[in-house]
């Protein structure tokens, strides 16, 4: 629960003004008190005056947070003066010499702060073994202790308070710091994820979308070379164009439907190396065929991995049947010592490519760079010796548990 200003401001007066109160009620106290018992039986000629300096005490603690160092002092020398008109005795000014050695070590943090009041304890045990030598009440051998205990309890212990309630303030200060950093680091690890997020699903809408429809572009273009030559083979390609758009809406769909909060609708299968054969025979029935090899002995490995081998795939037979169309093509999965690789290769193009309209930005090579960075692997693009391209993912078995 917070606390308003208001009621933080009315805490502060308090706490600031019960000390002078407390002094003023003693110091009132005192001199009410001397006016009820007869002054003759004290032996003083001004019974009430310890009263009086105990009232000044409190309207000069009144600047204890102003100015800590002159308000120490002058509390210090009233109670002094109590002594000695007291033979030592009177002990009604120690109360604001506490609040004032306290406050004092509260405001002053330099690392000599502790010298004025021992400068001023050690003051005060002489002052004390002094005056208490014409004491009724103090034996002489005694005064020595009388004076330290005296100290003690004057300056020692509320230096001793305020180094604990300052080191439990620090404490405090520096749990809150750490909790706003721990606050933040939640926030910052929180956008970190979000934009992790925000990538991974736009690296999907890209692959299921570049895929299709380069499939659908290639078609589309065939259609368009054998509509006057080959009516037959013409519709076929539009059928295709048809089946690969509805795929295509039917997937974005589905992958849309993850960032849905009522989770409604079905979900497609996610992608994995088990669903390769599928994916070759659709590249294969778009153009031209697609060659599957395997060797060595299958590895399990884990759905990220899976998701990754399958979008590296998928992007690099759109990419050889947009920028090769006709050219052979190959998908190779090596289960190797350490390893697995897969290569997708293709041959140079057999027919000329049409040109695209305007220029933009490919993010395919990039995404499968971003994808096997992301479960320890590395990739490798470039041209081949027969004037083709190969794509080559290597990911070591340390990491395909992901």
């Amino acid at each position: 629960m917070t606390t308003s200003p208001r009621q933080s401001s009315v805490r502060n007066a308090l706490w600031r003004g019960t000390p002078v109160v407390l002094t003023a009620l003693l110091g009132i106290g005192y001199v009410i008190g001397v006016a009820v018992v007869d002054s003759e039986s004290a032996g003083q000629r001004y019974p009430w005056l310890p009263g009086v300096i105990v009232l000044a005490q409190a309207v000069v603690l009144l600047g204890r947070y102003r100015a800590p160092v002159v308000v120490l002092i002058v509390t210090a020398a009233l109670d002094g003066v109590m002594l000695l008109i007291s033979s030592g005795e009177a002990s009604t000014g120690t109360f604001a010499v506490i609040i004032a050695v306290y406050s004092y070590t509260r405001e002053r943090r330099e690392a000599s702060h502790y010298l004025l009041p021992a400068a001023i304890a050690v003051a005060s045990v002489v002052l004390t073994i002094i005056t208490v030598q014409s004491s009724l009440e103090v034996p002489g051998e005694l005064a020595l202790p009388f004076a330290l205990l005296r100290a003690a309890l004057t300056f020692g212990l509320p230096v001793i308070l305020a180094e604990v309630v300052d080191g439990r303030a620090r404490l405090v200060e520096a749990l809150r710091e750490r909790a706003d950093a721990a606050e933040r680091e939640r926030e910052r690890l929180a956008q970190d994820a979000v934009r992790e997020e925000r990538a991974l699903m736009a690296r999907e809408l890209h692959d299921i979308a570049a895929h299709h429809l380069t499939g659908i572009i290639v078609s589309a273009q065939a259609a368009d070379a054998l509509r006057a030559t080959d009516p037959d083979r013409a519709g076929k390609y539009i059928r295709r164009v048809q089946s690969d758009a509805r795929t295509t809406l039917n997937n974005l769909r589905q992958t849309v439907g993850l960032l849905r909060a009522d989770g409604e609708g079905s979900l497609a299968p996610v992608p994995s190396i088990e669903q390769l054969p599928g994916l070759i025979t659709e590249a294969s029935a778009a153009g031209s065929p697609v060659a599957l090899s395997e060797t060595g002995t299958p590895v399990d490995i884990g759905p990220l991995t899976g998701i990754t081998v399958y979008r590296m795939v998928q992007e690099s037979l759109a990419n050889a049947a947009r920028h090769a169309p006709g050219s052979p093509r190959s998908v190779e999965l090596e289960y190797g010592e350490n390893a697995l690789r897969v290569t997708v290769r293709n041959g140079p193009a057999s027919q000329a490519v049409a040109p695209e309209s305007g220029s933009r930005p490919r993010f395919g090579l990039v995404g499968m760079a971003e994808r096997a960075d992301l479960i320890g692997g590395r990739l490798t693009t470039g041209p081949s010796a027969d004037g083709g391209w190969a794509n080559i993912l290597e990911i070591p078995y340390d990491g395909v548990q992901s």
